[in-house]
């Protein structure tokens, strides 16, 4: 009995570790693909953009040069841009829920903070 409940816990444990986001390196060719509108990679690559692509101190023209041209949200703030990372709508016309990469910098357009919000 012990054999089995053991066998029935790796089971459930290996289902369930392969549920989420599958983690990838940053790859800028494949960081714009879309696929029916929605951005096919970036929720997979924005970890590792974060910690080995982005920092503090960087020119915002070079993460531009990195990225591509930002959206155009209406609720930025003046020193900030932003990159949508998933947009998830449901069974609605409204969003449901989102990831968005947001990028603050100086008036001199250096990096001071970026951020993942969801």
């Amino acid at each position: 009995m012990r054999t089995l409940n053991k066998i029935f816990l790796l089971i459930i444990s290996t289902q369930l570790s392969s549920c989420g986001i599958k983690e990838m390196e940053f790859d800028k060719s494949k960081w714009n693909e879309r696929f029916d509108g929605f951005y096919e990679y970036r929720e997979n690559m924005v970890q590792d953009l974060m910690e080995n692509h982005l920092e503090r101190g960087m020119e915002i023209k070079k993460v531009v040069e990195l990225l591509g041209e930002p959206g155009n949200y209406h609720n930025k703030k003046e020193n900030e841009i932003i990159y949508e990372i998933k947009v998830d709508y449901g069974w609605n016309i409204d969003p449901m829920e989102g990831k968005e990469l947001h990028i603050e910098f100086d008036k001199d357009s250096i990096i001071t903070n970026y951020k993942l919000n969801h």
